[in-house]
């Protein structure tokens, strides 16, 4: 009953609105605008080595002004400040892809630059900025909740740059990101992040084993998965290719949303080995029946719920779980690169894809999932075994209350 209390109260914060506005804003700007604009350039039949090179670019600038961010947000008077100011960039150069539409050499390498960089400057701090409002006792059902408001946005937004065009689609980007930073200045609170916290190194991060641990893990599944998408967008074909991550957002903010309750009652470490287990049960079943189109439909089910609950935890729950009372940035920061780094992969690998056999592709991915989790079988739960031993009390004497009801009448 206190739980719950706990976990209702949390929800009415307005500090919660303002984290719940300030991730799925970003998550659902973002990623559908990402796949708009990748898809957009490649229509353009733009020289595949210009194409590899631009986008090379971006993913240079995400991480390059993630980590310039990181690092800026100690500096600035208010953390507050700098997410404000990042929405904006975001806001402005949303608008400014219009320009590639003239198709012009000069924006095909200037564009992705300035999306990467409206990204990486701010991203690290918006994710820290869920850590240090969250708790251990709810960050499962709250992250939950926010990347199912992230999935249905990333859901809507996408299903609309599909049906406009390009230079309308990025300008609702545009409008989106200006509301959020407007809301979000709204409804900030005066402080989230703790006075005390102590800042660290990449190299004390990086040393600390139970961080390496979920973070081989993660690196496993981003790199199987980035491989594995073009081989599907193949036999998908393009229309569909492009509609199958957009379900997935759908899907997987459900999935998010369920499981992160359990994750704040059973570990997240079970919850993450249940993850791995449905993507290698989607890839042995299409592995298995490669040009049956019921084996897709299993495979985009069980993909997008394995998304949801790796986006939860890999995105919003460990690395805040695993950083405890030190600055979040520099987790969040390492935790996710993985992610970004592997993404490039989908510009990288597509040439080489046809030359991979498709059941063979899918059997393989099965087993370096299996492999992926051998990892998180040494590393330790990020729930304290005091919430989870409390969880359980708390089961059984509700349902102890239930049996005596049952009985008394």
């Amino acid at each position: 009953m206190a739980l719950t209390s706990i976990f209702n109260k949390s929800l009415a914060r307005r500090d919660f609105l303002a984290v719940l506005v300030l991730v799925a804003n970003a998550f659902s700007w973002y990623f559908p605008l990402y796949v708009f604009f990748e898809n957009t350039l490649r229509g353009f039949q733009i020289d595949p080595t210009t194409l590899l090179a631009s986008f090379g670019v971006h993913y240079a600038a995400v991480i390059g002004f993630a980590v310039a961010g990181a690092s800026l947000a100690k500096r600035f008077r208010s953390r507050d400040l700098l997410l404000c100011l990042w929405m904006i960039i975001g806001a402005v150069v949303s608008a400014l892809l219009v320009m590639v539409e003239t198709k012009e050499i000069t924006y095909i390498w200037l564009m992705p630059f300035f999306l990467g960089g409206a990204l990486g400057l701010g991203f690290p701090s918006c994710l820290a900025y869920f850590g240090d409002f969250s708790t251990g006792e709810s960050r499962g059902r709250l992250g939950g909740i926010v990347w199912f408001a992230s999935g249905i946005c990333m859901l809507m937004l996408g299903l609309v740059a599909g049906l406009l065009s390009f230079t309308v689609s990025v300008l609702v980007f545009a409008v989106w990101r200006g509301v959020g930073a407007v809301l979000f200045l709204l409804l900030k609170p005066d402080q989230i992040r703790k006075k005390d916290m102590v800042d660290v190194s990449y190299k004390s991060i990086l040393i600390d084993k139970s961080f390496l641990l979920y973070l081989i893990s993660w690196t496993m599944f981003c790199l199987i998965n980035f491989l594995e998408i073009p081989i599907t967008n193949i036999h998908f074909g393009t229309d569909i290719a492009y509609l199958v991550p957009i379900a997935e957002f759908g899907i997987g903010g459900v999935t998010a949303l369920i499981w992160g309750w359990v994750a704040d009652s059973i570990g997240r470490k079970r919850v993450i080995i249940f993850g791995f287990l449905m993507l290698g049960i989607g890839y042995a079943v299409l592995g298995l029946f490669p040009y049956n189109i019921l084996s897709w439909y299993i495979y985009i089910i069980l993909d997008g719920g394995a998304w949801g609950i790796f986006a939860l935890m890999f995105y919003l729950v460990i690395w805040a779980e695993l950083a405890g009372n030190r600055v979040k940035e520099k987790y969040y920061l390492t935790g996710v690169l993985p992610f970004l780094t592997s993404s490039y992969l989908l510009i990288l690998f597509p040439p080489y894809a046809k030359l991979v056999a498709i059941s063979a592709a899918f059997s393989l991915a099965s087993f370096f999932l299996f492999l992926a989790v051998l990892p998180l079988l040494y590393a330790p739960e990020t729930l304290s075994e005091k919430e989870i031993e409390k969880r359980r009390l708390q089961k059984y004497l509700e349902d102890v209350k239930k049996v005596k009801m049952k009985h008394e009448k």
